[in-house]
């Protein structure tokens, strides 16, 4: 069962995202409505956060990952179909690179290329060239 929980009209939910190297820049889905995000989804109950995230990547893509780093939390609150959504997203980086086949629905993108894209949520391009390396913690209202 997703974390996803309904109180009064707001829904929580607790997700994953993962930076994915690949040779030519980082790893997205696309989405229908023609923006990019982070490969990723819900966090399970009784999961932890990491363990969604490597879940999630080799259901997404294919890849077992072995190690990961949390490099940001994300706090996000925005509507969602006429619901308010308040997400708590913790944003992984894979520490070894993708040498996979790109699944369809995905695409590499590199740092130069990004601002080319509708990146959702917009922060995530910040933490992706994040040069300093440092933890970021992200609110979005």
């Amino acid at each position: 069962m997703d974390l996803a929980i309904t109180v009064q009209d707001t829904i929580i939910y607790i997700r994953v995202a993962a930076l994915v190297k690949t040779s030519r820049g980082f790893l997205f889905e696309r989405s229908k409505k023609g923006y990019i995000f982070l490969p990723g989804g819900k966090v399970k109950l009784g999961e932890s956060s990491e363990d969604a995230i490597k879940r999630e990547i080799m259901e997404e893509i294919g890849m077992k990952a072995e190690r990961t780093t949390l490099v940001s939390i994300l706090e996000n609150f925005y509507f969602n179909d006429k619901e308010k959504v308040q997400e708590i997203c913790f944003v992984f980086k894979i520490d070894e690179d993708f040498t996979g086949i790109i699944p369809d629905g995905f695409t590499e993108v590199s740092i130069e290329d990004i601002s080319k894209y509708d990146v959702r949520p917009k922060p995530m391009v910040d933490i992706l060239k994040n040069k300093d390396k440092l933890f970021k913690h992200i609110i979005i209202k």
